[in-house]
């Protein structure tokens, strides 16, 4: 049976006023009354209707989230501490899919929008055609938190620090008496991944030692994870990180030189370069030294167990939900909110630091 307000307040003897204190969780309400009532609804499977109590509070308590454009490990682990952060705080949460591209951002923004959502999670990688489009969206005053900052947008960014992570994990091969150094990355011209060759060229430059531009391999040459955009079978992100570190890290072994130690731009693809140095007969880590980014569950159980950064995923789903929240009761300055998480050097056999000793 289905209850009306009315039926209800009547049935437990409190006002109308009364309830929606206990709905909304108002601490004007005694806690033995908040007990009684939400133990009789409890009983009547009684549900809140949703949309009416938007029109009240002008707030629906859902939260939108943009992307992510690949559904890797690391981004399902930010997926996951989200709607984990968000049902703790009585939340729901809303999903629009967005391959990355600044076309499918507006539609995934404008439909989110439609769902009249309190506010929007980005899974932005710092790119700078949607500058204007999320500028647009802060001058609208739509609560936005971005996982990486996007130039020109003054809004609320909760982030790892990717050029420092690339540089102090450079740093450990260098310190480890490592001069010939490769990078295995892609193309992409979002500041998430041009980041990293900047922090490999930082720690380089700092040990004042030369970059061999041949051992630096773009393994997407166009930054996209598609074959041919125009080929409905063999497009819509078919291409992993796997595919393009065994690609790069082949065509890097097939040169007349190769560097004694090799930086890739995730697990992911430096799981994919030890399967090409498998097939090349090259020793890792006696030959090569080999390191990555993430610290997922492959990276421990690689045919060699990855040396990788530890990117707090978790941490930083859960930062990003209680920022937003936190901007939509208005309880945050008027400036944006910009924190920079590290990321923390997990060491493994595959850049035989072992050897080093």
């Amino acid at each position: 049976m289905t209850y009306t307000q009315h039926q209800i307040v009547k049935r437990l003897g409190i006002s109308r006023a009364t309830l929606h204190r206990v709905l909304s969780n108002s601490p004007k309400v005694k806690p033995a009354t908040r007990d009684r009532v939400l133990k009789e609804l409890q009983e009547l499977n009684y549900v809140p209707n949703a949309i009416a109590q938007s029109l009240k509070t002008s707030k629906t308590k859902t939260l939108g989230i943009m992307g992510p454009a690949t559904a890797n490990a690391s981004q399902i682990d930010k997926l996951s501490s989200l709607y984990v952060a968000a049902r703790e705080l009585g939340y729901s949460i809303i999903f629009a899919y967005s391959d990355g591209s600044p076309e499918a951002d507006a539609n995934s923004i404008r439909e989110l929008q439609s769902r009249m959502v309190d506010g929007i999670i980005a899974f932005d990688r710092g790119l700078h055609a949607n500058t204007q489009l999320y500028k647009s969206l802060v001058d609208g005053g739509k609560p936005l938190v971005t996982l990486y900052p996007t130039p020109g947008v003054e809004t609320d960014c909760i982030y790892v620090n990717t050029r420092d992570a690339f540089s102090r994990l450079t740093k450990h091969l260098i310190d480890l008496g490592h001069k010939d150094i490769g990078l295995l990355i892609t193309a992409s011209q979002s500041n998430y991944i041009v980041n990293r060759e900047l922090g490999f060229r930082d720690a380089m430059k700092k040990a004042k030692l030369p970059i061999n531009d041949n051992w630096i391999i773009y393994a997407s040459p166009d930054g996209m994870n598609t074959i041919n955009s125009d080929d409905e079978e063999a497009a819509a992100w078919k291409i992993s990180d796997y595919q393009y570190g065994f690609w790069g890290a082949s065509l890097l072994f097939a040169k007349r030189s190769r560097p004694t130690a090799l930086v890739c731009y995730t697990d992911e693809a430096a799981i994919g370069a030890l399967r090409a140095a498998h097939m090349a007969e090259i020793s890792i880590p006696d030959e090569l030294a080999l390191v990555g980014y993430n610290d997922k569950e492959d990276a421990k159980f690689a045919r060699v167990p990855l040396t990788t950064m530890h990117q707090p995923d978790e941490l930083i789903g859960k930062k990003v939900l209680q920022t937003l929240v936190k901007r939509i009761n208005g309880e945050l300055p008027s400036k944006a909110v910009l924190e920079a998480l590290s990321a923390k050097l997990i060491v493994r056999e595959s850049c035989g630091s072992h050897l080093a000793k």
